[in-house]
């Protein structure tokens, strides 16, 4: 590989990150053999999400880069955080168009939603290394990227501290700090705070992670409130989204009442159930879409509907069998879509403790009400906000769940300030990106031209 890239400076590392403690320094090395003695237990289970060895890179495009055009690997854990990186990997090609870019997930769910949401503005897909030291060091001499970006709360020792040694400008972009992970880290807090100084800038997504992560003593030019930058991924893929089509396939006719539940889990399949069976009593007509979050689920989800005497179809199997009240998601990345076509949604992972909710921009983006359980403490802040622009309510019950998805096909004046308030929410969409990539854009050139 040598030759083929500029050589990169070599960072000197931070003086805090080599005054650690030997306390510390122990931690580590005990990190890094319980990962090793974690991953060749596991091997045959780890390896399907993290690589012990680099990919073969069959891109011209790596060979044809020179120092004004930076490498950059964009990671994110999830299918989630992966379409979060959606509106910076575009602006980020949009500025450089003859950059190189690499993008790595770890589980199947964000490697295939990579494929299928970044294809036209990615060079590779590749595997995240396993987080030990030989490893990495393998990733980044294979990749050398000049800039790295992860998303939301991806933060691997190994990787972050070789990476800053490495000369390479790293950024943590819609950051979060849960309070459970915000105690945990406190009884190590130096630690944290080193490996937090790998950093650059920490772009945080909420007020809460931005007062927590300033609690590890970073200096403050290091941490940006900026908000989250899902907003800016959710206005690009709603432009590029086509509902009337999706309508066409599951044969909808005009003014036909939609609710969609979204993300919902084993524990919530059956208040979706009891709560549709009520809403058709009321509303006849009505018809309901669900994606369950895990597509295992999806054969028990027909067959608990069949029981009740529902006609029931797969998404996979239209457009043979469009005679359907209820309608299973069985595919991996398109319940965004399928918000467009509803009346009102439901959001899951919000009716069970143990899951805290999921995105509850999603449907909000299509400026339709929108409802969830009380358990939303992986998206408080956003939901107070939506709360109070009138676009989300919140239910306990099959009872509530009932009479807010009545409400959100019958109560026009719900629906009025739902998209009020949506209009509002999302005013700023797009500009959260922009400051992020104004940022990176000035320290590479900046690094450049030293």
């Amino acid at each position: 590989m040598k030759g083929i890239w500029p050589e990169k400076k070599r960072m000197k590392p931070d003086p805090e990150q080599q005054a650690l403690p030997w306390s510390y320094r122990l931690l580590h090395h005990f990190y890094i053999f319980l990962l090793g003695l974690v991953s060749t237990i596991s091997y045959p289970y780890i390896r399907r999400f993290y690589a012990f060895s680099p990919p073969f890179l069959s891109s011209s495009a790596k060979g044809e880069q020179n120092n004004q055009r930076p490498k950059i690997w964009v990671h994110g854990a999830s299918a989630g955080e992966i379409g979060a990186a959606l509106p910076l990997c575009s602006r980020l090609r949009e500025r450089y168009p003859n950059s190189w870019i690499v993008c790595s997930a770890v589980n199947l769910d964000g490697k295939k939603m990579a494929q299928k949401v970044l294809s036209p503005l990615v060079d590779e897909f590749i595997p995240y290394p396993l987080d030990l030291p030989r490893m990495v060091s393998r990733f980044l001499s294979f990749v050398q990227p000049d800039i790295f970006v992860t998303m939301e709360a991806e933060l691997w020792p190994n990787f972050l501290f070789s990476a800053k040694r490495e000369g390479v400008k790293c950024y943590l972009v819609n950051g979060r700090v849960s309070q459970r992970t915000f105690y945990r880290t406190q009884k190590i807090k130096n630690y944290w705070r080193s490996l937090l100084l790998s950093f650059d800038t920490l772009f945080m997504a909420d007020q809460l992670s931005y007062e927590r992560i300033l609690k590890f003593g970073l200096p403050e030019n290091k941490v940006l409130l900026l908000g989250n930058i899902k907003t800016d991924a959710l206005y690009e893929r709603k432009k590029k989204s086509q509902p009337e089509l999706l309508t066409q396939k599951l044969g909808l006719i005009a003014g036909c009442p939609v609710i969609v539940a979204g993300s919902i889990h084993k524990e919530e399949e059956g208040l979706m159930l009891e709560a549709f069976e009520k809403v058709r009593d009321m509303i006849p007509q009505v018809k309901i879409i669900i994606a369950p979050r895990h597509l295992d689920r999806c054969s028990q989800l027909v067959q608990l509907f069949k029981e009740r005497g529902f006609p029931v179809a797969c998404f996979s199997s239209l457009p043979a069998d469009k005679e359907w009240e209820v309608l299973i998601i069985d595919q991996m990345g398109v319940l965004f879509d399928f918000y467009g076509l509803a009346q009102v949604a439901f959001v899951g992972g919000s009716l069970c403790q143990k899951m805290q909710g999921h995105n509850i921009l999603e449907p909000a983006i299509w400026k339709i009400p929108v409802c969830y359980g009380p358990y939303m403490a992986s998206f408080r802040e956003v939901a107070s906000a939506l709360e109070s622009a009138g676009v989300s309510r919140v239910v306990n019950n099959v009872e509530e769940l009932t009479q807010v998805w009545y409400q959100g096909i019958a109560d026009s004046s719900w629906k009025k300030s739902a998209q009020a308030g949506a209009d509002h929410y999302f005013a700023q969409a797009g500009q959260i990106t922009e400051r992020i990539v104004k940022k990176i854009v000035n320290d590479w050139e900046q690094s450049k031209d030293a």
